[in-house]
């Protein structure tokens, strides 16, 4: 099956500018009817799949690029060393900033009882900026 760039997007939720984008980036390379409109076929699908959980994962655009290209490769010692160094950067990236989101989560829950206590709010001030000062420190180096 074949599918517009419309359709592309109405099926996989990825804007119709973003679709030409990842195109002119080399992310993706839809086939061209004999007009020379694009079209996408069941294999771009489901890279786009692929393209968008990454990108929920926030890789980026350059990572993306490079995970993308091993796809259509025959399984190797150097497309696996690409994929294994791409994916242990992300892991770690992605460990600490779950490690990140649970101290901010935390940080809320100590916010919670302070809504309704202005005397509570002031007691722990000083405590409550010096959390948000590590945090940012934190989210800085990550």
């Amino acid at each position: 099956m074949r599918w517009s760039v419309k359709q592309t997007s109405e099926k996989t939720g990825i804007p119709a500018d973003t679709l030409r984008y990842y195109e002119k980036a080399g992310i993706v390379s839809p086939g061209r009817h004999e007009n020379g409109y694009r079209y996408y076929d069941d294999n771009d699908i489901l890279n786009l799949k692929y393209i968008a959980v990454m990108k929920y994962a926030r890789f980026s655009l350059f990572e993306i690029k490079k995970m993308v290209e091993q796809f259509g490769k025959e399984a190797s010692d150097g497309c696996n060393a690409v994929c294994k160094g791409i994916l242990n950067t992300k892991i770690a990236e992605l460990r600490q900033a779950v490690h990140n989101y649970q101290k901010i989560i935390h940080l809320m829950e100590d916010l919670m009882p302070m809504i309704d206590s202005i005397d509570a709010y002031v007691e722990s001030e000083a405590r409550i900026d010096g959390f948000i000062s590590q945090i940012f420190e934190d989210v800085r180096k990550g």
